[in-house]
């Protein structure tokens, strides 16, 4: 997945995410300094839950994100799994 992917470049290049649901899906922005990073937006609905259970009142930063950070292969494994598991129960549900 590629929002996996830049959400793992987006975690070794800044110090906080900010994230926001909205019409498109989960809106994030990786913000080092006070100048964002990188910004896009999440539309796979597993992902932008996990996500946004990591944060407060859209906020991940300090040892939240350093969390984050160092567990994100846990995470992007936590992912994927859910995904696999929502996929084969569709598929289960449509042979019955």
């Amino acid at each position: 997945m590629k929002e996996l992917e830049r959400i793992e470049k987006g975690l070794n290049k800044s110090k906080t995410l900010l994230y926001k649901i909205d019409q498109q899906g989960l809106a994030c922005s990786f913000v080092n300094g006070g100048l964002v990073i990188d910004s896009f937006v999440i539309k796979d609905d597993v992902l932008a839950d996990a996500l946004s259970r990591k944060g407060l009142n859209g906020v991940v930063e300090g040892s939240n994100f350093e969390l984050l950070k160092s567990n994100y292969s846990w995470f992007s494994v936590h992912v994927k799994t859910k995904k696999l598991c929502k996929e084969l129960e569709k598929r289960t549900e449509a042979l019955a």
